[in-house]
């Protein structure tokens, strides 16, 4: 066995982010992975012309991979990223995220940091995929935001729109994953560019890069992996959306079964039928067509940023000097692409100046909610008007006719038999309902029946029950169980006494079955206090 696998060393091998209240297991299994410490320094101190590394702290992890800083004796900084077991298919998902991030950085003139060093094959002295890149230049926004005076943030703000700017300067003749060129395997394609850019760029992208099948996990999860599907690369949009319902109509046929989860609510028959499923995405098949927008601008193939978050930027004298996680980025179709950037996505009132009882206020929290009140308005307002201005073409697909709609349809079809199949349909549902506003060139093809609406309505009752649970819980638990470290022994007192509560309100069967699915949260589970 190798040196990586001394004890000291599991705290690197493991995800330590938080914990799980049910399939705590698997989840952990999922996000452990195994590599060669010794080597993994070795190569980044080599790679950066350093002696030796004399340092190396975990410095982040997130749901699909693992990020290291190493210090080097001359000071030199490597920062390493491993993939978890579950990031993605194989080669592919580390391959296609170098690519990106080079073009990204070469081609779009986006500040991105370098890869240094990178391997897609386990079989190395690494024992695992990796990738090696420089320390993003600059300090983390989340660490400045909150600080910042109105101005400093407007102007970041203004900075989002430059570079959104840059994702929009160039599209592609496919939809589907980036990869090198030297890297491509059967179903890639040339990378050609769409539209106008300059020659040295088209040259440089038909040379060096290729389009190919997508690494989204959810073409590759619980068993779609080893099925024969269309995982693109995609001529036309609407050939990307009939994938994933023929996909999932596929997966239900051979591999639906009943899924697990916390046990403290009965799913709707229809969750629990396979048949319920693929109806509707036959039903979404059937309208692929018109949920895409016939303006050809805002369907292209654009490679696209959809996680403008403060974690995700770093600054520097105001400017914006590093983007990061670049790993689920792909070119698809702008229209489910864009979205308003998370940084300034607000929701609330719009109030874009103080109001005049706002300098009388005795109150200081209150003038401080009225402040961040106008300040989310504001960056919202400047974000919309700069993005009007400079990039048109996302402010016509922002206002598009029920553009929510249409894309909440794409997103709530990915997996509902894990998910659920409630949200869904109801999209399917309100696409008929407002079919003439999506498109009047044809009859809409689908329809539901007086008892689908019924059972659907019935069916939703109870789901909005369980959002409104969970959303009063966004602060202890996630739906899937996970809760920080901190809050773990609270979260598990709470499904412990709603246990107790569900027992003594059952009966029977109904008893029965929800004391076996809930055993993780009973009292007599050592986990339980």
């Amino acid at each position: 066995m190798s040196s990586s696998g001394d004890a000291e060393n599991e705290e690197f091998f493991r995800y330590s982010g938080g914990r799980w209240l049910w399939d705590e297991e698997k989840q952990l299994r999922d996000r452990y992975k195994r590599f060669n410490i010794s080597e993994l320094k070795n190569i980044a101190a080599k790679t950066v012309g350093s002696h030796a590394c004399v340092s190396m702290i975990k410095l982040a992890e997130g749901g699909f991979n693992k990020v290291f800083r190493l210090m080097m004796d001359d000071g030199n900084v490597v920062i390493a990223r491993i993939p978890n077991p579950n990031a993605g298919p194989s080669f592919r998902t580390t391959a296609s995220e170098v690519a990106t991030i080079d073009f990204a950085r070469d081609i779009l003139a986006v500040p991105v940091p370098k890869v240094l060093s990178w391997s897609g094959n386990a079989n190395n002295p690494v024992e695992s995929e990796y990738i090696l890149m420089e320390e993003a230049n600059g300090t983390p926004l989340h660490e400045l935001w909150d600080g910042f005076e109105l101005h400093d943030k407007l102007k970041i703000v203004d900075e989002i729109v430059a570079l959104e700017k840059k994702l929009l300067s160039i599209s592609f003749t496919r939809y589907g994953n980036l990869y090198y060129a030297a890297d491509a395997f059967p179903g890639c394609e040339k990378a050609e560019i769409d539209g106008e850019a300059l020659q040295s760029q088209r040259d440089e992208t038909e040379r060096r890069f290729a389009i190919g099948p997508v690494v989204d996990t959810n073409f590759w999860i619980h068993g779609r992996g080893g099925m024969k599907i269309d995982r693109g690369p995609w001529k036309h949009p609407e050939d990307y959306l009939k994938a994933i319902g023929l996909r999932e109509i596929e997966w239900l046929r051979c591999h639906a079964a009943p899924k697990h989860g916390p046990g403290m609510f009965s799913d709707s028959a229809a969750q629990n039928t396979p048949s319920c499923h693929i109806a509707l995405y036959e039903k979404f098949i059937s309208v692929a067509d018109a949920l895409l927008p016939k303006k050809r601008d805002l369907v292209r193939s654009t490679l696209w940023h959809w996680d403008i978050r403060a974690s995700n930027l770093f600054v520097r004298n105001g400017q914006i000097t590093s983007v990061i996680d670049w790993q689920d980025v792909w070119a698809g179709p702008l229209f489910l692409q864009a979205r308003h950037p998370h940084l300034i996505r607000y929701n609330g009132e719009v109030m874009l100046k103080l109001p005049p009882k706002y300098e009388g206020l005795a109150d200081e929290a209150e003038k401080a909610r009225i402040r961040a009140q106008v300040e989310k308005s504001l960056a919202l307002w400047v974000y919309e008007s700069e993005t009007r201005k400079s990039n048109p073409i996302l402010h016509e697909l922002f206002h598009m006719p029920q553009w929510h709609l249409r894309r909440d349809a794409v997103n709530f079809a990915a997996n509902t038999w894990e998910r659920d199949i409630v949200p869904f349909r109801e999209c399917l549902i309100r696409i008929v309902r407002h079919w003439n506003e999506i498109t009047n060139e044809t009859p809409c093809p689908i329809s539901f029946t007086d008892e689908e609406l019924e059972a659907h309505y019935r069916d939703a009752e109870g789901w909005n029950e369980q959002a409104d649970f969970w959303d009063s819980l966004e602060h202890l638990v996630h739906r899937d169980g996970w809760t920080s470290n901190e809050t773990y022994d609270q979260a598990l007192e709470l499904f412990a006494e709603l246990r107790e509560q569900g027992l003594q309100n059952l009966s029977g069967e109904e008893r029965r079955a929800f004391e076996q699915q809930t055993r993780w949260a009973s009292r007599a589970n050592p986990k339980v206090l």
